[in-house]
């Protein structure tokens, strides 16, 4: 059982690709926190795993999708009313460039400069706003 001071660790991958990432609404899933904000692919680290495993892992699970880690982006730490979390994003990329995401898995591409005007998890405030502001891939 975790104590009320050990975040939860948390692998998201921010699958890009075209400047435009993979993003779904949050499914209300009874008990779930925060249904219907939108979210970035990505889940709990299993007990022993690391948090760029768990991202690639929960990729797979919830988009059907094999992906590429090029990099951590960030770790933020932060305490939401159900709990303490420590988020790391990765940057990534389908390990196929012309993969989709399962199309049962809610999960579409989305311009980087629109995801600062949809509603994620307050955490995620730092990203969105050094997403919206990144260049393009070539």
């Amino acid at each position: 059982m975790r104590g009320p001071t050990e975040a939860t660790r948390v692998g998201i991958g921010l699958v890009r690709r075209d400047g435009r990432y993979l993003i779904r609404r949050r499914p209300p899933i009874p008990g779930s926190p925060m249904p219907g904000l939108w979210e970035f692919p990505g889940g709990k680290c299993e007990p022993g795993e690391p948090p760029e495993l768990a991202a690639r892992r929960e990729c797979l699970e919830e988009t059907g999708l094999v992906v590429e880690i090029s990099r951590k982006r960030r770790l933020i730490t932060h305490r939401y009313p159900h709990g303490l979390v420590e988020l790391h994003y990765f940057d990534a990329r389908p390990a196929d460039p012309s993969s989709e995401p399962a199309p049962d898995s809610g999960f579409l591409w989305v311009p980087a400069g629109t995801l600062p005007g949809l509603t994620f998890p307050e955490a995620n405030a730092p990203i969105l706003a050094e997403l919206a502001g990144s260049v393009p891939s070539p």
